[in-house]
């Protein structure tokens, strides 16, 4: 039952990572209508590129990931182990190294966005990071359990 309820979630989280970085690479006006991308004059112009073409595409190859695991856990299908340890790896490195790079840019005076769209940033990426730990830390469990 917990299993199902942490992929229920992982999935709806994921997804809302993963069609949020899909749209602003794709579909800007979109992504930015919605709140999931900055506008560009909110932000330094390096950054604002960089995220939003070379990140934003490496995001949509990688972050499909936690909601695939989230729901194979569903499914009940044992590959989610798998699938959780590289969704979890990628969704602790994906939001702290945005959240990072948010604080040393801002410290050097760059546009970072606005205030209250960095803090919605800096609240779901603490939430994707924590369910980066709870995927490899569930799937950690699962794979010892069998090795028993």
């Amino acid at each position: 039952m917990l299993l199902s309820i942490i992929g229920v979630l992982a999935v709806i989280f994921g997804l809302i990572c993963w069609l949020g970085q899909s749209l602003a690479v794709l579909h800007l006006p979109t992504a930015v209508k919605f709140g999931v991308f900055e506008p560009e004059k909110d932000v330094d112009k390096g950054m604002w590129l960089i995220e939003r073409f070379s990140m934003g595409i490496m995001d949509i190859l990688l972050l499909w990931t936690l909601p695939a695991a989230g729901l194979l856990m569903v499914l009940e299908n044992p590959y989610w182990m798998i699938i959780a340890l590289i969704s979890g790896g990628i969704y602790i490195y994906f939001p702290g190294e945005f959240i990072l790079t948010r604080i040393i840019l801002k410290k050097h005076g760059l546009k970072i966005g606005s205030d209250s769209a960095v803090k919605t940033a800096y609240i779901f990426g603490i939430i994707w990071m924590i369910f980066g730990f709870i995927m490899i830390y569930l799937s950690v469990n699962e794979l010892l359990a069998l090795l028993r």
